[in-house]
């Protein structure tokens, strides 16, 4: 007898992670173009600036045929501008690692600059609430000049927010799952004592 085919779910556990995935790197391209200019650039992971980094370069590039009738040349200057805060992300980067300074992990997306300024707020709040506001405030300012750069700044500012949150839930999650792998072994230790007393 043959077997009934199951009909598939409508989102299945693997198609909805992939669209997280793509929603992410799109966020990450966006965000990337903007966190260049907010950390400082001695303080990126070393594997931080992979494919998102090239994409990025392709997207500020693609942005100006979305605004036909303005001029895409603030957007080309952006790109100069981003071309030149990347390079020396890398090179300095690469030389704190060289000399054995204090390696953060390797996909670490920096320390905002708006630290010293914002002391008593922690990174994480000042990378998903101040540097948004901070890059819209530029945006309006910038809008003066060039709608399109306003718009791609504010939409770039949001996405780097929305990266961090994102990864900062991500390290969330892992720490709860080894708070409770650690408790899961201390009272499996503690049966286990328990076992061989006799009690």
């Amino acid at each position: 007898m043959w077997e009934q085919k199951q009909p598939e779910p409508l989102f299945s556990k693997t198609g909805v992670n992939n669209f997280l995935g793509v929603l992410f790197f799109i966020a990450r391209t966006f965000g990337v173009t903007v966190e260049v200019f907010l950390r400082r650039s001695d303080s990126f992971g070393q594997r931080y600036f992979g494919l998102q980094a090239a994409a990025g370069f392709v997207l500020i590039l693609f942005w100006p045929v979305l605004w036909q009738g303005h001029s895409a040349g603030p957007m080309l200057v952006f790109l100069l501008l981003y071309w030149l805060a990347l390079l020396m992300a890398r090179v300095r980067t690469k030389a704190r690692v060289r000399r054995g300074g204090p390696q953060p992990h390797t996909l670490f997306n920096g320390a905002p600059t708006l630290q010293k300024v914002w002391r008593r707020s922690p990174e994480h709040r000042i990378k998903t609430v101040i540097e948004p506001l901070y890059v819209g405030c530029i945006a309006l300012c910038v809008a003066i000049v060039s709608v399109p750069l306003a718009a791609y700044l504010a939409l770039a500012g949001v996405c780097a927010a929305a990266s961090s949150g994102m990864s900062g839930a991500l390290q969330h999650r892992r720490t709860m799952d080894l708070h409770d792998a650690f408790v899961e072994q201390r009272d499996t230790a503690e049966s286990f004592r328990r076992m061989r007393d006799g009690r």
